[in-house]
């Protein structure tokens, strides 16, 4: 199994670092605002590896943070008028909810950052011990001039100093020392932690940084995110992680590309935005948009339009009107081997090109291929029972990795 590590930037063979258990950390949703389509297109393709990997004998130990602490937190809760548990309430719910209706695998450990504000303390004083904090009048930042190598991760073009990033977010790739821990200001209300750097909050980065060594270790095996994600949140855990223990957090960085509208990015900050819930009340299936979320691999482009979901929604109803002939032929009495090229294609096809960085449209690809070849000898009277008993078996042992495929499934429309 081969997967893209964006810090090699090359495809490596995965291994897990101890055994047979992958420690997989992933970076959750910010619930000041609710969660796209997006957003999950980059947690189903986590989903569908976390399955595959389970698929190859492995177990796995998924942690998920939840940034509830972040200055667009602060502000949507104070333009909300409330507390941001209060705003965040109803907008983890539908983010579980939708979760819930994808069908993919919850974490094994799901962590709120306000939960895990000690672990960030402890962190940020390691770092200081070394010599990479910056004390400032609004806060403590991360001096990135001490740290050789910043930026490895984006390979920035133009590593020039810029200064302070007194936001979250920068403007322009470059050296900015990032806040580790910000002090409290009268517009944060009541979100403040005491702590040896005074009363206050920490910054974004700290808290993947925190919460992944302390329920991992260091380093792990695999660290996934949007694309997004790489510069600046990846790179300043790569920073933050080596400056308080010397090592390189994971050791597999693995990042899905952005779901696009009609070619321009989909951004809750720009409000380019689609919903699974909007979608579903049109009458599109949550299996089905799952599957064609991950109907592309994750590192490839995929442009969201109605014509170009439902035109692959209409293949997908023909497949599953195929695997519905199967199954009723498959309750039939009689005996016989599976078809030769059926087999093969079974047991080669479909790992095959999972084995190639999860390479989901391949996959889909050879399954499709295999049941319309299935379909043809079914016609032609050539396919016993046995065989298609044998390949329901298969497809089922496929789509514990897929989730599209299942019994219930294949007795629905794609669209109602």
């Amino acid at each position: 199994m081969r997967l893209y590590d964006t810090l090699a930037r090359k495809k490596r063979e995965f291994s897990p670092l101890r055994g047979r258990q992958v420690r997989m950390y992933t970076c959750g949703p910010s619930v000041y605002a609710y969660s796209h389509i997006g957003n999950f297109r980059t947690y189903l393709f986590e989903d569908v590896l976390v399955r595959y990997l389970r698929y190859k004998g492995h177990k796995v130990k998924r942690v998920m943070n939840i940034t509830d602490v972040e200055d667009k937190a602060v502000r949507a809760a104070r333009k909300e008028g409330r507390t941001p548990a209060q705003s965040q309430a109803p907008k983890i719910r539908d983010f579980f909810s939708t979760w819930d209706d994808l069908g993919m695998l919850r974490p094994t450990i799901v962590a709120k950052a306000s939960a895990h504000v000690p672990q960030m303390i402890s962190l940020i004083r390691k770092m200081c011990t070394r010599g990479y904090c910056i004390p400032d009048n609004d806060g403590l930042y991360f001096n990135v001039r001490k740290f050789r190598g910043y930026g490895a991760l984006r390979r920035l073009r133009s590593p020039r100093y810029f200064g302070k990033a007194r936001e979250d977010d920068y403007s322009k790739e470059g050296l900015w020392d990032f806040r580790l821990w910000k002090k409290w200001a009268p517009s944060d209300g009541g979100v403040k932690w005491a702590s040896p750097f005074g009363a206050g909050r920490p910054g974004w980065h700290i808290e993947c940084s925190a919460i992944s060594m302390h329920y991992l270790g260091s380093p792990f095996d695999i660290h996934t995110g949007g694309s997004d994600n790489i510069f600046p949140h990846h790179d300043n855990e790569i920073a933050q992680s080596i400056a308080a223990t010397g090592k390189m957090p994971a050791n597999f960085w693995l990042h899905a590309r952005h779901l696009t509208v009609r070619k321009k990015k989909m951004s809750k900050r720009t409000g380019n935005v689609l919903y699974a819930h909007e979608l579903m009340e049109q009458g599109i299936k949550p299996m089905c948009l799952r599957y064609y979320l991950i109907s592309e691999r994750y590192r490839s482009r995929l442009d969201f339009t109605m014509g170009k979901m439902k035109s692959a929604l209409r293949e997908m109803g023909r497949i599953r009107q195929i695997l519905k002939a199967l199954e009723e032929h498959s309750r039939k009495k009689g005996n016989g081997k599976m078809h030769p090229s059926l087999a093969k294609l079974l047991a080669s096809g479909f790992e095959a090109a999972m084995d190639d960085d999860l390479h989901t449209r391949l996959a889909f690809r050879r399954t499709f291929r295999l049941l319309r070849r299935a379909e043809r000898l079914l016609r032609g009277g050539k396919l016993s029972p046995a065989d298609a008993r044998g390949i329901i078996r298969a497809i089922r042992r496929i789509d514990s990795v897929l989730g599209v495929l299942g019994q219930r499934q294949i007795n629905e429309a794609c669209i109602s």
